[in-house]
């Protein structure tokens, strides 16, 4: 069974996530495409961000699944807009920070989540209580190196991560870590190689690979968000945005839509 899972990365900023990126996930039977905003912010460090990216997310989604991908992963930690498109959508739609964290939680008793700046602390421990987490939640570290920054200098990057996630481990007691940033990809090697060094055997979860297998996992299952808790919208009047099969500009709505 061949999959196509599209990665919608909910930002505008064209060199942050590419698909050369995500090609090492690929196989011949599981294909990764890739949408990116045209309308939203160039990152997502505060809810404000998460808020701007909705709408355009919301469009991005509604175009893949009719271009036929079986799955839509939000390429961010914050989820933004994950129970919207869970209503408009019938194919599966998984959340990077949601998925995550509930791996994490599998894994070991206690998670830290190990992200970019501290700002993000209110936004997270909020996210994380309404995924029903909280008693799980060792702690919230942060490396202070905004999300356009990340790529600038790996290494350093690299250690920064194992250094936070080291002190969550000596000092919060965490036993799994979660890499708090989707910008963080194929950093949780190198952070789990340091922590091995120092003596730590414990999972570092790397939320885009993660969010990917079980995605297809859904797929190939058949299985997808329930449609009982996530009902479809009523198509009505909305004032400044056209949504593909939500406003009445479009007579007929996709399936699922009805």
């Amino acid at each position: 069974m061949s999959v196509d899972i599209r990665l919608l990365t909910p930002i505008i900023t064209r060199d942050l996530r590419t698909l050369d990126d995500i090609r090492p996930l690929e196989r011949v039977d599981l294909t990764i495409s890739h949408s990116l905003l045209d309308a939203g912010p160039s990152s997502i460090e505060c809810e404000l961000d998460e808020a701007l990216a909705v709408p355009d997310s919301i469009i991005k989604a509604i175009e893949a699944e009719r271009s036929g991908a079986q799955a839509v992963i939000i390429d961010c930690m914050g989820d933004p807009g994950l129970h919207a498109l869970r209503e408009v959508l019938t194919i599966p739609v998984l959340g990077a920070g949601q998925t995550a964290l509930h791996v994490a939680n599998m894994l070991g008793h206690r998670f830290s989540f190990v992200t970019v700046i501290e700002r993000l602390r209110p936004m997270i421990d909020r996210m994380i209580g309404a995924y029903g987490l909280s008693s799980k939640y060792a702690s919230f570290q942060a490396i202070d190196v905004p999300v356009l920054e990340l790529h600038d200098n790996i290494a350093a990057l690299n250690k920064a991560l194992a250094d936070k996630s080291r002190r969550a481990i000596e000092q919060d007691g965490a036993d799994a870590i979660v890499l708090g940033c989707t910008g963080f990809l194929g950093c949780a090697e190198a952070v789990r190689a340091s922590l091995l060094e120092s003596g730590y055997d414990l999972p570092v979860i790397d939320p885009i690979p993660i969010a990917v297998h079980i995605a297809e996992a859904l797929i190939k299952a058949e299985l997808r968000h329930s449609k009982v808790g996530y009902p479809p919208p009523a198509i009505k009047p909305v004032a400044g945005f056209h949504i593909p099969g939500y406003t009445e500009q479009e007579a007929t709505p996709p399936s699922g839509l009805e």
